[in-house]
């Protein structure tokens, strides 16, 4: 699962672009954030989230042809990841890399032209030393269409997902085996995180908490020993070769489970079940929503979610969102999280679980097995 030195190929994504452009009428797309940036550039620079000031641009153009520019200190990185050869580099602190940006699409010849941008994600900043050095420009938002243009998967893109979730639920599994009783939250956050490392996950995201923590959102580990009969939860993800992301939940107790927690994990995985079922091709993505909603209350959930799942790749939250506005058409490719989660004040519990599924044409294909039984960890 780690990363190659092999350099991407990038010339159906651009493609993906081109058509946009020809449907929009545009005869440029700029895209400047790391997952776009990433998608169809083929790049994997992490200081593009974690320096959001080290901006790195792609500018695809309507002939077909792309060029990145990035900051000087990343070039080398970046030549070994894509296939694109027009790359340019900006100096950091010395130059700014919109103003360089600016200067970069006069030399293409699109001081003037109607240029699509993912608008929604470009610093304001950036964007008014856009339109001031290039009053010509016509600046286009785009972002759901750039968003829509990532939605389907090449079956490699797939492969790579399927072996990012299969390795996390692996680590998962195998890191709780290792524990000793009585362990601590960040005891057990740490060997689980530790088991996805050596595998070839780098960090991302960890959600660890037990007791009546698992009502929060998204709580971090804590140095406390994890109590006998308490439910404890975890959500958890890493990214893998290509930029690909994993992201994974699981419900567990410490100690023996009661028959009550363990019919509150079977009825919240038939709510799970409810929305795989309801993943097939042309079918809007709100009827997922709809569908995990419905079983919540067959089932006597207590139900406050916005969204039930989304989909993934080099997002952790893609199109479609699986949300009651979203009219989105599910379609061969797609690949979805669904990850139902329900919060009991009365017994200060919250149960998650989330699973991946690819959309083929015969429905839901499940890319992670989903959880039967509440994760034990020795009390």
């Amino acid at each position: 699962m780690s990363s190659t030195l092999s350099r991407t190929t990038t010339a159906t994504k651009i493609e993906r672009l081109r058509r946009l452009m020809e449907s929009r009428g545009l005869d440029a797309i700029v895209v400047s954030s790391y997952q776009n940036v990433s998608y169809f550039g083929g790049t994997t620079v992490m200081t593009q989230v974690n320096l959001p000031d080290r901006l790195g641009f792609l500018i695809a153009r309507r002939d077909g042809a792309a060029t990145l520019l990035f900051c000087n200190i990343e070039i080398s990185q970046v030549r070994t990841q894509t296939d694109i050869e027009d790359i340019r580099e900006y100096v950091e602190f010395a130059q700014d890399p919109t103003a360089e940006l600016a200067k970069l699409l006069r030399k293409l010849g699109l001081s003037g032209a109607s240029v699509g941008l993912d608008a929604r994600r470009l610093p304001a900043a950036s964007m008014a030393t856009l339109q001031a050095e290039l009053p010509g420009l016509e600046v286009v938002p785009i972002d759901d269409e750039i968003e829509l243009a990532q939605s389907v998967k090449e079956p490699g893109e797939i492969e790579t997902l399927e072996r990012a979730a299969k390795a996390t639920l692996a680590a998962l599994e195998d890191g709780i085996k290792r524990l000793p009783p009585g362990c601590t939250e960040r005891q057990a956050s740490s060997r689980i995180y530790l088991n996805l490392m050596e595998i070839g996950g780098m960090p991302l995201f960890m959600v660890f908490a037990s007791g009546d923590r698992t009502m929060q959102a998204h709580p971090e580990s804590l140095s406390v020993p994890m109590l006998r009969g308490t439910i404890w939860r975890i959500d958890f993800g890493a990214r893998f070769a290509g930029g690909i992301n994993s992201d994974l939940a699981r419900t567990g107790v410490v100690g023996e489970p009661t028959a009550e927690q363990e019919a509150t994990l079977k009825a919240l995985r038939a709510t799970q079940d409810a929305g795989f079922k309801a993943i097939e091709p042309g079918r809007p993505a709100k009827e997922v929503f709809f569908a995990v909603r419905d079983e919540f209350k067959r089932q006597g959930l207590p139900f406050s979610m916005p969204h039930i799942g989304h989909g993934m790749g080099i997002g952790l939250h893609e199109f479609p969102m699986l949300q009651p506005a979203c009219d989105i058409r599910l379609e061969v490719g797609m690949v979805l999280n669904i990850e139902p989660m329900t919060l009991l004040a009365e017994r200060a519990e919250g149960y998650h679980t989330e699973d991946l599924a690819a959309v083929t044409e015969q429905g839901a294909r499940l890319l992670t097995p989903p959880q039967e039984r509440l994760l034990i960890i020795p009390g």
